[in-house]
């Protein structure tokens, strides 16, 4: 069949992985922010008959239950179906529930669009980054990989201007539209990934060497062959974490038992991120940055859509820093002094809020969202992009999907919680909710800081070898992993050498 993309090779091709995975996010971020926009519409609250804010809260976060739904699917079918073929059955099962929710009459209706919608969502954001990670290389997968978050963000925006282009249109267009958008987004995902290559890693693990091997000289684009050092040394650190993982338990004990590559202690790391960016505070500010802006600073329903979309905005310029500094400062410094930031400013926050007058004040309510604005650059510099791109490197590669799978499916069941949990909270404890978040952020700090190791610059075998109890060499000093961690041979590899079970080739020679 005839692939216009079949030729591109290189950073080209790198980066239309990127912006292909990018959709993935541009989907996700825009569906968490405009249903928002729409539950407050004239049109909707008339034709659903004025529902409760019970109501509306349900219909809102069960799209993260269909979320969560969607990593299990991921867990269960990904390693069949390999990245591509997920992604591509998550971006239909999306746009079905896109359908779904444009013709829905009954709320009822809406709400079982909103679930098969979130289901694949769940399908792309557990596979998504996988697909993304096994096809960049270490010296660069930090970069790109923030670089597809921070296009992502774009998401926001879209999601929170279009809510405010149409926040006085009392039509159906103004309900139509800015779901029917997400199509647009789907389309792009589905006509690019269709026409880009396979990760080279699931086809290795699927017995399918030649085809991977193409993929990686496509990677490494300039005309590169298999005697190129860089092919070599990949084909190299395939055979031995093959080896690695030839001794693994089978679908259970592979996942909760340690084994030689440590997997339930990878899934525990990659799963306790998830959970941490959840707990640290995000979706408490930014599921209700209107009713936020509109507390502090008794903003009109239309100014406080503006001041929405200037969130939108911060989440792609602080996206920037890790972009550029990734690969270079690494994962772990961003994570855990973007917690102390964290805490620090929810310190802040919950004082404001303990010494605000009773009748209030603007002066109180301009600093403390300033603060929450400030909160949320410092979670978009750290923890927004870096959330998805560490995971998706701890997890070996023969439970990869389903490693990602459980850690997305706590990702999205966390954010349920916090998300119906917040409102109940500051109704019922106000300002402490802010010093809970505050020592949730201490807390975590510490727990990156002293538990969690660097992956920085490594190769996905590399960090196989790290957390391989063998013989391997390694090196490494408390902060994680340091230097080379697989031995540089250049050798005679054959495509033999890198099947499934196999040993690596005997005529390897040291350099």
């Amino acid at each position: 069949m005839w692939n216009p993309l079949g030729k591109i090779e290189g950073k080209p091709l790198l980066l239309l992985i990127t912006v292909a995975a990018s959709s993935g996010f541009i989907l996700f971020g825009y569906d968490n922010a405009v249903f928002g926009g729409i539950i407050v519409l004239p049109w909707f609250l008339e034709q659903y008959h004025h529902p409760g804010s019970d109501i509306l809260g349900t219909v809102s976060s069960l799209y993260n239950v269909g979320c969560a739904g969607g990593s299990i699917l991921a867990f269960f079918f990904g390693g069949q179906l390999g990245r591509r073929k997920s992604i591509l059955s998550g971006s239909a099962i999306a746009a079905v529930g896109v359908v779904i929710q444009c013709t829905s009459e009954k709320l009822s209706q809406l709400l079982v669009g909103r679930i098969v919608t979130g289901v694949g969502v769940g399908v792309l954001t557990s596979t998504v980054g996988l697909w993304q990670a096994e096809t960049t290389p270490p010296r660069i997968r930090g970069m790109f990989m923030c670089l597809e978050l921070m296009l992502g963000g774009c998401g926001l925006v879209i999601a929170f201007y279009t809510n405010y282009g149409f926040h006085n249109d009392t039509s159906r267009t103004a309900f139509v539209f800015p779901l029917a958008l997400q199509i647009v987004f789907i389309a792009i995902i589905g006509v690019l990934v269709a026409m880009l290559p396979e990760s080279p890693h699931w086809l290795f693990k699927n017995d399918r060497p030649e085809e991977a091997l193409q993929v990686i000289l496509r990677l490494e684009g300039h005309g590169a062959t298999r005697d190129h050092p860089r092919v070599r040394q990949q084909l190299l650190e395939i055979s031995e974490a093959r080896q690695l993982e030839g001794t693994e338990g089978g679908f259970f004990t592979g996942i909760f038992v340690n084994g030689p590559t440590q997997n339930f202690k990878r899934i525990c790391f990659g799963t306790g991120i998830m959970v941490m960016h959840q707990l640290n505070g995000i979706n408490s500010v930014t599921y209700y940055v209107p009713t936020l802006v509109t507390t502090f600073i008794h903003a009109s329903h239309s100014t406080a859509l503006w001041v929405s979309g200037l969130f939108g905005v911060v989440c792609v310029v602080f996206c920037i820093p890790p972009v550029l500094w990734v690969d270079k400062v690494g994962r772990r410094p961003f994570l855990w002094i973007g917690s102390v930031g964290q805490c620090i400013c929810f310190a802040i926050i919950a004082a404001l809020f303990a010494t605000a007058p009773k009748g209030g004040s603007s002066t109180y309510g301009i600093v403390t969202l300033a603060f929450l604005f400030l909160y949320y650059a410092i979670n978009i510099t750290s923890w927004f992009p870096i959330t998805w791109l560490y995971p998706a490197e701890l997890m070996p590669l023969k439970i990869r999907e389903k490693g990602m799978g459980i850690a997305v499916f706590f990702y999205w069941m966390f954010q349920f919680m916090i998300v119906e949990v917040t409102p109940i909270a500051l109704t019922n404890i106000s300002y402490r909710f802010y010093i809970i978040l505050c020592i949730f952020n201490a807390v975590i700090a510490a727990i990156v800081f002293f538990l969690y190791p660097e992956t920085k610059l490594k190769s996905l075998e590399e960090i196989d070898f790290f957390f391989a109890k063998t013989e391997i060499p390694v090196d490494i000093d408390k902060t994680g992993i340091e230097g080379e961690m697989a031995p540089k041979r250049y050798a005679e590899i054959h495509l033999e050498d890198v099947r499934p079970g196999s040993e690596p080739a005997a005529s390897a020679a040291t350099s």
